[in-house]
């Protein structure tokens, strides 16, 4: 599936894209005595297999997945949509930048 992935670029002029990321795995089983449970919102306490899939997709059509470490390091994946599309993204702050048509 990879392979067939590899190089698609999608979108194009005067077309809309949206682009968003959902995150998996890393969960830390809490422990079952209260005074040894630990917070897991602290780095120190995760174990760092927590992974974000990134789609960007063409409305209407084509879609391209992407596997990062966090949504901030997808900006890489910017190559992968055509100049002049329209990308519409969440409130995530490494979005902000392509928001706004691709030019």
């Amino acid at each position: 599936m990879a392979e067939e992935l590899k190089g698609r670029v999608i979108c194009g002029e005067g077309k809309t894209a949206e682009v968003d990321g959902g995150y998996f795995g890393g969960y830390i089983k809490p422990a079952n005595q209260k005074e040894y449970r630990r917070d897991r919102r602290y780095a120190r306490n995760q174990n760092g297999k927590r992974k974000v899939v990134v789609v960007v997709r063409e409305r209407g059509g084509n879609s391209v997945p992407a596997v990062f470490g966090s949504e901030s390091q997808a900006a890489a994946f910017r190559a992968r949509i055509a100049k002049g599309t329209v990308v519409h993204a969440d409130e995530a702050a490494s979005w902000e930048d392509y928001t706004n048509v691709l030019k």
